[in-house]
């Protein structure tokens, strides 16, 4: 069953990106009251490509401590403008890097009125540029949570290519052979990557409705993930383009808001993934949720809400 979106309301605001050559829309849903003492928190999906649905359970936030929930989609991704015609880097490039999703937050903190204190919570692909938004020290964050969030795409892919070292043999053999023939649209491709993500990405089986709707959307449309080099054509144990090289070692000491960096076990964002962030962020601290994988806020709800509500409400 999908997360009820009962008593909340949606919009879209204004989004201006001169080099995408058209207008530009960013979808979102607010949960709470913005007008309300409480500082608002803004949820940032993964991906690249995916979008909000799958983060719809943060209004228990709402519902548990008054805090107003903002969720909104990623440009390129889910109700917010599409952009298919970007997948040429020969017409764009160089179109998609961290800074086109920093000035769509940017944008929608105007938008909302909010801009002089908010706090932010990126999930996967969205706490990494999360984490990038902050290095900037942007005006107005009070606090950060980077849940299940690499602190680089090499640790990623790193943690990626040894959970596939622990697939049954035969599974492995099916990725070795599409991997040579590059089809990684092919049925028994989606059959081995299925079982991998229910490993890895979310023990909650079968999928929950909120997940499939991301998951379906980001299908729909693969512009973003390809153009921006988080999948390398369409390889998930490989990436490459402005994704290929990012990272935030040397630059999350810049980070000076206090931050709760979230993982699970055996996940892409587990073990030396967080390090980075753990060594370097002046004011940060590090929980594991054990039990859970990519997706505590499904196999764990009721804990990772207490830890995420307990420490934004912390004086």
């Amino acid at each position: 069953m999908a997360t009820s979106v009962e008593g909340s309301y949606e919009g879209l605001a204004p989004f201006n990106w001169p080099t995408a050559r058209k207008p530009l829309h960013t979808w979102y849903r607010v949960f709470g009251d913005l007008s309300s003492s409480v500082t608002p928190l803004v949820c940032i999906h993964g991906g690249p490509g995916f979008c909000h649905n799958y983060l719809l359970n943060h209004r228990a936030l709402t519902d548990t401590h008054s805090i107003p929930v903002i969720l909104y989609d990623q440009i390129g991704s889910g109700l917010s403008t599409h952009l298919p015609e970007t997948a040429s880097s020969t017409d764009f490039p160089d179109f998609w890097t961290v800074e086109i999703f920093h000035e769509q937050l940017r944008q929608l903190l105007t938008h909302l009125k909010f801009e002089g204190r908010y706090d932010i919570l990126g999930s996967s692909w969205g706490g990494m540029m999360a984490s990038h938004f902050a290095h900037l020290r942007p005006a107005g964050l009070r606090r950060l949570i980077l849940a299940n969030a690499a602190a680089s795409k090499a640790h990623s892919i790193a943690n990626r290519k040894r959970f596939r070292e622990r697939l049954p043999q035969e599974m492995q053999d099916v990725l070795d052979r599409v991997e040579k023939e590059n089809a990684w649209g092919s049925k028994e491709a989606d059959v081995v990557m299925t079982e991998f993500s229910r490993r890895h990405a979310c023990t909650v089986f079968p999928f929950p409705e909120d997940v499939m709707a991301s998951v379906r959307a980001s299908n729909e449309d693969t512009t973003v993930c390809y153009a921006i080099g988080d999948n390398l054509n369409g390889n998930p144990f490989k990436s490459g383009g402005y994704m290929g090289s990012w990272t935030m070692e040397g630059k999350a000491n810049m980070i000076e808001v206090p931050t709760l960096v979230i993982n699970g076990i055996d996940e892409f964002a587990s073990g030396d993934a967080v390090k980075p962030f753990v060594d370097e962020i002046p004011d940060v601290r590090l929980i594991t949720i054990e039990g859970t994988t990519h997706s505590p806020n499904l196999e764990k709800k009721e804990e990772y809400m207490k830890i995420v509500g307990e420490f934004l409400t912390a004086p």
